[in-house]
């Protein structure tokens, strides 16, 4: 009874042992690589809408892979604003909630957005790693001017240099009122877009561990 009791002790520490043995860290800091695998838009979508990227490079620690090519990660757009009247530019941020792994095993995520290539202008600003696009003030300056040009010219023809001013004028309250109606320019990140996200937090990862026992582990595994 006693060597029975003792072998069971012994059999479940040392798969308490094995399991930890498996266990793969990738510290804070590390580069995440995707690719966007569908379009986002602030004209399109809401706040909330998730979104998914797939992991276009390996993320190896020592001489072991860790997330392969090929695993997914999944998130949402936590804030979204689209672009004002006059001012203002469109605004995207993206949340990295959990990466999935090709086995089906997922973790819970915790990352920010640091840079985005492949859209049109966007650049990611700030800590929370915010995605702004491009601004309309050139567009707008342009067609208020050349509402003005287009007036001034048309009162120079009919009444010489006072003409010129006023039709300059109207011209150009004209653009400016055409402005108001419209939009800015709104961002939008194309599929294919490439996202790369830097982990704030160690993101471990369990190799050849069934999940339950994973979870009861690490509460950080998503079942």
């Amino acid at each position: 009874m006693v060597k029975r009791a003792f072998w069971a002790v012994f059999l479940a520490v040392g798969s308490v042992s094995w399991a930890w043995a498996e266990n793969l860290s990738v510290p804070a800091g590390t580069t995440i690589h995707c690719r966007l695998m569908q379009t986002l838009s602030t004209k399109l979508n809401f706040q909330g809408d998730p979104f998914i990227a797939t992991v276009t490079e390996p993320v190896i620690v020592g001489d072991k892979q860790v997330v392969p090519v090929g695993a997914t990660l999944e998130g949402r757009i936590a804030r979204l604003a689209r672009p004002g009247r006059i001012k203002g530019v469109g605004e995207m941020r993206l949340s990295a909630d959990k990466i999935i792994l090709p086995d089906g095993r997922s973790f819970v995520l915790s990352a920010v957005l640091l840079n985005a290539y492949g859209a049109e202008d966007a650049r990611v600003v700030g800590e929370e790693g915010l995605v702004k696009g491009p601004s309309s003030r050139m567009a707008d300056l342009k067609e208020i001017g050349g509402g003005m040009a287009a007036g001034g010219v048309v009162g120079t023809v009919f009444g010489g240099f006072h003409g010129t001013v006023v039709g300059a004028m109207l011209g150009g309250t004209a653009g400016f009122v055409d402005r108001l109606r419209r939009r800015g320019t709104d961002l939008t990140l194309p599929s294919g877009t490439q996202l790369n996200y830097q982990l704030t937090h160690e993101l471990v990862v369990y190799r050849e561990t069934p999940r339950e026992t994973a979870s009861r582990v690490n509460p950080g595994v998503v079942r």
